[in-house]
C-alpha cells in the first residue's frame, strides 16, 4: 500500500493500493471508526465514498475534498506511478 505523497492529514491514512481498479482514487482511513475512497478526478460533491465504517465527520470530509481537488495534479501522477490497474473499467 503505497502512501499519498501528495499531502498528508493528522489523524487519518492515506493510501493507493498497488494494485486497483480505475477511476483513479485513493483511500482515507480513521483507524477502528471509518475508510473511504477519494475519486480525486471528480467534482467534490461526488468525491467520497464510503466502504465501511459510520459516516465520517463533515470537518474530515471537507479537508479531503479541499486537498484532493488542490492536488489532484499531483495525486494523478502519483497514481501513475504508483498503482497498477488490474481492472482498466470507466475513467469515472
Amino acid at each position: 500500500m503505497p502512501r499519498l505523497d501528495a499531502f498528508r492529514v493528522a489523524g487519518l491514512d492515506l493510501w493507493f493500493n498497488s494494485a486497483d481498479h480505475k477511476p483513479p482514487h485513493f483511500h482515507a482511513e480513521k483507524t477502528d471508526a471509518w475508510e473511504v475512497r477519494v475519486y480525486f478526478l471528480r467534482d467534490p460533491t461526488e468525491m467520497v465514498e464510503v466502504i465501511w465504517g459510520g459516516e465520517p465527520k463533515a470537518a474530515d470530509l471537507k479537508k479531503l475534498r479541499t486537498l484532493a481537488a488542490a492536488y489532484r495534479v499531483q495525486l494523478f501522477k502519483e497514481w501513475e506511478q504508483k498503482v497498477v490497474v488490474k481492472d482498466p473499467g470507466p475513467d469515472r
